[in-house]
């Protein structure tokens, strides 16, 4: 274990995923939607803390967290999804030679796995810890005063408008395989809010409380300013 030269990385990581940090800054470094090598980072680090405060395998967590948006700038420009088929083996193609030998083919598969499932939002899935810890890391990210501010950032690279022209009383909920619409405002609404209650395991719960207060209160104060009201939201599905 040693800490890497990249930027925000705070934590030791073992000597093997160095290349695999490599790739992934060079990648995603210029990422400017929210989706770019911090936000890899923090889901990285996340990951791994949650792992270890379960004893669950934090060499599985960390790699999948840091890789799990890798295709995010591919999505944004042909419509592909990031954790689709396609995807999921241009990531075989290319971290499986990193990978692969450093902690072997079955570990390489489950955080494949787990990357595959990251953004589901099917309650009626059942999802392994490793897969619990990455959804719970990453939509941690998602909500807080960092998740605010990535939701702006998000809204500005797909050119959504920071509120509706005209007032919604009921939106629909949020499907990750429709692109994103509607404006920033809505999307509180239609995911953000809803993540909390979401979380599966002990620490993404305890963290994800305090993380929904900050948000809650800055939507109070920017519908107060703005004088919007708060719509109703269907169910996530």
């Amino acid at each position: 274990m040693r800490m890497l030269n990249f930027p925000y990385i705070t934590m030791p990581l073992p000597e093997w995923i160095g290349p695999v940090v490599a790739k992934v800054f060079a990648k995603m470094c210029d990422d400017t939607t929210g989706h770019d090598f911090l936000h890899a980072v923090r889901v990285m680090e996340l990951s791994a803390s949650i792992a270890e405060e379960l004893h669950a395998d934090v060499d599985i967590a960390a790699a999948a967290g840091l890789m799990h948006d890798y295709y995010r700038k591919e999505e944004k420009l042909t419509g592909q999804l990031h954790f689709g088929l396609e995807a999921i083996a241009e990531l075989r193609r290319e971290f499986g030679s990193l990978i692969i030998p450093e902690i072997g083919e079955k570990a390489f598969d489950n955080i494949l796995d787990v990357i595959t499932l990251h953004e589901s939002y099917n309650t009626n899935t059942v999802l392994s810890l490793d897969a619990q810890i990455l959804q719970d890391a990453d939509r941690l990210e998602a909500i807080g005063a960092v998740g605010i501010a990535r939701t702006f950032m998000f809204g500005g690279a797909h050119g959504l408008p920071m509120i509706e022209e005209e007032q919604k009383s009921i939106v629909s909920a949020f499907d990750p395989n429709v692109p994103p619409n509607g404006s920033v405002h809505i999307h509180f609404y239609e995911k953000l809010l809803k993540l909390a209650d979401g979380m599966h395991t002990a620490p993404g719960k305890r963290m994800a409380e305090q993380r929904h207060q900050v948000m809650t209160a800055f939507l109070k104060q920017f519908e107060s300013e703005l004088g919007l009201s708060s719509p109703v939201v269907t169910a996530l599905k």
